[in-house]
């Protein structure tokens, strides 16, 4: 096996004069500089909706167990519909209880299983599901038509991860309509295309306050930087001219110039880890996920954590890193549902989600040198 690395991580705190941002001018910069990469990465993100309208689709269940919701949402003349169920821990949910909240967009996998939301009511966290296939078609030809598409026929260049984090950003209006939970603690999470979702979904929404991408590979948070070869069925790990030739529709047209010439991007994907600070990310990885590239996560893990200590909120960004491959089920929404958690009862991150995978790999994040 053999690592390439193709320069240090970009430090995202580097000011065009060669100084150093503070933590306050980072801050208040953060919006412009997520516009700036999130059109380049992703096309940009579709409007925010005009209209979000909630109608319950079941009688209000007392005793806990499944309620369904149909969500309208778009502009005063176009609005599309789609579904969230939201199963809250068993006891009343019409009263003054607000419960944290476990979502997924992840309905279309059906990874998020009754165990894990048995799991979940047990620590008196809520759990939501939404299929965000019905805000765009996960269509590899590229077209750019149906859901969001027929919404925003003006604004064809976002892309279909643009669409599905605007989904994740829409359930969050559609929150403040649902009395039992507690918007202020709500959680997301998303396997594989999906945790490139919820890494973009943060990035971009402030009150979104944990987020945990699983298993989500290049596009997500995996480094552009390092490349593997010589292991895996590919014999590789997944690269930016991978993602073109099977995924242009998760792709930003500003990233074709740089296939090849990764190490010319002037940002990487820690950036997005960056942006999300000083809320709390778990990133999930699989060591045996070896198409997914787990040692480019580690890289780009690496430089979150580095900007999470830079902005005085370290604690804050953790990393479980298991043996095994590509996977989403109750293990790994177990280690999101005790970090939140933990974050919530004021505890320090469990030593486990300190490790260093790959101590032989050495990772120059030092950008004040």
């Amino acid at each position: 096996m053999s690592v390439t690395i193709s320069g240090k991580l970009p430090d995202p705190f580097r000011k065009e004069d060669g100084t150093r941002m503070t933590a306050e001018e980072w801050y208040a910069q953060r919006e412009q500089l997520f516009e700036k990469i999130c059109g380049i990465e992703y096309g940009g993100m579709p409007p925010r909706p005009e209209v979000v309208k909630v109608v319950r689709l079941t009688a209000p269940r007392r005793d806990g167990g499944v309620n369904v919701y149909k969500i309208w949402a778009g502009t005063k003349e176009r609005q599309l519909s789609f579904v969230l169920d939201i199963t809250a821990p068993a006891s009343p949910i019409d009263g003054d209880i607000k419960y944290p909240l476990l979502l997924t967009g992840d309905g279309c996998y059906n990874n998020c299983e009754s165990d894990t939301i048995e799991k979940a009511c047990s620590m008196k966290i809520a759990v939501a599901r939404f299929n965000r296939l019905e805000l765009a078609h996960d269509d590899a030809n590229g077209e750019r038509v149906g859901g969001l598409y027929d919404i925003y026929p003006e604004h064809k260049g976002f892309t279909a991860i643009s669409a599905w984090a605007w989904g994740y950003m829409t359930v969050m209006d559609a929150l403040a309509q649902i009395p039992h939970i507690d918007t202020e603690n709500v959680g997301i999470t998303g396997h594989s295309r999906g945790g490139k979702t919820v890494l973009l979904a943060a990035a971009a929404d402030t009150r979104i306050k944990f987020v945990c991408p699983n298993n989500s590979g290049c596009h997500g948070a995996v480094s552009y930087r390092l490349k593997e070869t010589g292991y895996g069925p590919r014999g590789k790990s997944e690269e930016l001219s991978d993602m073109f030739q099977s995924f242009p529709h998760w792709m930003g047209e500003g990233l074709r110039e740089y296939i090849g010439r990764e190490s010319e991007l002037p940002y990487d994907m820690h950036v997005f880890g960056a942006l999300i600070a000083p809320r709390f990310y778990l990133q999930c990885e699989g060591m045996q996920d070896y198409w997914i590239n787990p040692k480019g996560a580690w890289m780009n893990f690496c430089g979150v954590k580095e900007a999470y200590r830079y902005l005085g909120c370290e604690d804050n960004a953790a990393a479980w890193f298991r043996p095994g491959y590509h996977r989403h089920k109750l293990p790994d929404f177990t280690e999101f549902l005790e970090f939140m958690r933990a974050k919530m009862q004021g505890r320090p991150t469990a030593e486990h989600l300190k490790i260093n995978p790959y101590p032989e790999l050495v990772i120059d994040t030092d950008w004040e040198d």
